[in-house]
């Protein structure tokens, strides 16, 4: 029997499937999600997201294969996973006519949590819901209550926590506090996090899987898919100036397949288009430099994961 000491990693997918009448949901779905990242979980409307994520919390049993959470197994150790997951769904089962105080106190007792007041005050602190505290549920905006619901996620101090679509609905102000406070539960807990909002995902997320159909299109580093999916690099560079026969000797460097500038006094911008995926902005910076330019910044920039999901399921729906 596989416990926590023997799993490194958060949460491992062995050949997981799961089949509707007529319908098959998810196929074969084998990764693993490693501790202490914030893993975007993604796919089309209708390509087996929540059916994974239930599965992976324990609410749903696989037709085959397994899910494991380190190291313990949903359907054979449901108590071990449960005190181990926090969940957040898309639509959290929120009771409008209780208190936030009398919601997370009930919720702390489903887990048997033992301080419960003390596990009040964290959860309070760490979603900026003391002010709100004994107010009724029904009464708070929804930014409060998605709040609310990740603070129930949280209330038994999971390891792992999963959260699906929940910037979704909010207002900016909510969205950046709730991106913020994903990013702060990584440096304690592994979290899963869903959403249709892909810039979001690439501003949070450490790692991601793709599903379409049911399958599994790509997994890893959120770089690696990138540089898996994404064709061609791009490299912005700001210079001091660059004059007309610069340009045409930059635009013949073996590795440039494209450049624009725009002027923007003081400042000019050049973008690259690469015809490599390999770690050239050295030879970049050098070709420059030895063509009179004088460099200010510099960055590279994947292809937004956008146009890589769009690539990869629709790929595919054709295939």
């Amino acid at each position: 029997m596989l416990g926590h000491d023997a799993a490194p990693w958060a949460l491992k997918a062995e050949k997981l499937h799961k089949d509707y009448p007529g319908v098959t949901a998810v196929q074969q779905l084998d990764f693993t999600i490693n501790s202490g990242v914030v893993h975007g979980f993604l796919g089309p409307n209708g390509a087996g997201k929540s059916t994974s994520l239930r599965m992976m919390c324990g609410l749903l049993r696989p037709t085959s294969g397994r899910v494991l959470v380190e190291g313990f197994d949903p359907v054979e150790q449901p108590f071990e996973v449960k005190s181990r997951v926090g969940l957040l769904p898309e639509n959290p089962p929120l009771y409008r006519d209780m208190t936030v105080n009398e919601y997370l106190t009930f919720t702390a007792r489903l887990h048997h949590v033992k301080n419960i007041s003390s596990a009040l005050e964290r959860v309070l602190t760490l979603t900026n819901t003391t002010h709100v505290a004994h107010r009724l549920i029904g009464n708070l905006s929804k930014g409060y209550r998605q709040r609310v619901g990740i603070a129930q996620a949280l209330v038994h101090d999971p390891s792992l926590v999963v959260l699906d679509e929940p910037t979704a609905g909010l207002d900016p102000e909510s969205v950046v506090e709730v991106r913020a406070l994903i990013k702060s539960l990584k440096k304690e807990k592994t979290v899963i996090f869903s959403s249709h909002l892909l810039h979001e995902v690439e501003e949070v997320c450490d790692t991601i899987s793709i599903i379409a159909h049911g399958q599994l299109m790509a997994h890893g580093l959120l770089s690696d898919v990138r540089q898996q999916f994404g064709g061609q690099a791009h490299v912005e560079v700001e210079v001091a100036a660059c004059s007309d026969e610069q340009a045409s000797k930059l635009r013949k460097l073996p590795f440039v397949s494209a450049l624009e500038i725009k002027r923007i006094p003081p400042q000019t911008h050049l973008h690259f288009l690469l015809n490599t995926k390999d770690e050239i902005r050295g030879e970049l910076v050098r070709g420059l430099v030895t063509n009179g330019v004088d460099v200010l910044a510099l960055s590279q920039k994947g292809p937004e994961l956008e146009k890589i999901f769009l690539e990869v399921t629709r790929t595919r729906g054709e295939a």
